[in-house]
């Protein structure tokens, strides 16, 4: 059941990004076809990827949604999402680029007989004292070797576990449901990992991780039975960080859902994270909050809002 609730997930995401379909966008995806040189109907696989970003690279213009890669980017279905989001901008870009002088076209001008000899008769020969050249600088042209070496230093920078994060904390419930309302609650330890397995659909990266986190709530009386436990299981995480860009770079924003396994029942869990990175040291502090839903085996249900704050390991 854990598993479906994932799948169903992924393929809801997707769902959502495919659905302009439009003859408008058609007629721009066409056009943009065109601008990079490719065939009617071509698909937008990765060498066309390679082929945009090398157009952009030669304008000029850095696109940090391209950073990662065809296949690290989500694919085919991940480059169209991002071609949906951003036809617009990148026809706009095209359009507003200088015309390459090879594309200019010379035009051969015939005259009349009678008017060439006049116009030779006209010709004034002019003597024109040419001065040395100083500080004159030999440009090397790029080479195919040069440009894959370039590709590969900026490749190089990520390794595979780039995104991989293992953190704790320590956390408190803050508002609980009836069944709790008069339990005293304590605080409570989170361990989680977040790991860089995902697909990216346009600006959202879809990573599978684990969380597991105790909880601990004593009734008031002995007649009342008390709940100390511990909730674990897989968990996806959405990495909403181009979306929401306050912060920039140094602070990571994610959304989490979840269905973990209780030692008293079943349920959900969903919530944020906000990771701020401490410069370029491999670690990060950490503020979190989950809402936790669960069915107890011993039949109601309850839940629990609690937020907790931490200190993790990131690879970036």
């Amino acid at each position: 059941m854990k598993h479906g609730l994932i799948i169903t997930v992924l393929i809801f995401s997707y769902y959502l990004s495919g659905q302009d379909s439009s003859s408008t966008h058609d007629k721009k995806i066409d056009q943009l076809r065109s601008d990079l040189g490719m065939g009617e109907g071509e698909e937008f696989d990765n060498s066309a990827y390679s082929q945009l970003v090398k157009r952009l690279d030669s304008l000029g213009i850095v696109d940090e949604q391209l950073e990662d890669g065809f296949d690290w980017g989500g694919g085919k279905v991940g480059f169209e999402v991002y071609l949906k989001n951003n036809i617009d901008r990148l026809l706009s870009d095209f359009k507003l680029a200088p015309v390459p002088s090879d594309s200019l076209k010379k035009e051969n001008i015939e005259l009349p007989a009678d008017k060439r000899a006049n116009a030779q008769k006209d010709l004034i020969e002019v003597e024109q004292e040419v001065e040395p050249v100083k500080d004159l600088v030999v440009v090397k042209a790029s080479t195919k070797k040069d440009k894959k070496r370039k590709k590969k230093e900026r490749t190089s920078g990520k390794s595979m576990l780039s995104g991989l994060r293992i953190g704790s904390g320590l956390g408190k419930p803050l508002v609980m449901g009836a069944t709790f309302a008069e339990h005293a609650s304590y605080v409570e330890t989170v361990f989680s990992i977040r790991t860089p397995l995902g697909v990216g659909i346009g600006p959202v990266f879809t990573s599978i991780g684990y969380e597991s986190s105790n909880y601990s709530f004593e009734a008031p009386v002995d007649t009342v039975s008390s709940y100390f436990g511990k909730g674990s299981g897989l968990v996806l995480f959405f990495d909403i960080s181009k979306i929401i860009k306050i912060g920039g770079a140094k602070i990571g924003k994610y959304f989490m859902l979840g269905m973990p396994t209780y030692d008293h029942g079943s349920g959900f869990v969903s919530g944020y994270d906000l990771t701020m990175f401490l410069g370029s040291l491999p670690l990060s502090l950490s503020v979190s909050s989950r809402i936790n839903t669960m069915s107890l085996d011993t039949g109601g249900s309850t839940y629990w809002l609690s937020a907790s704050a931490g200190i993790g390991v990131d690879i970036r």
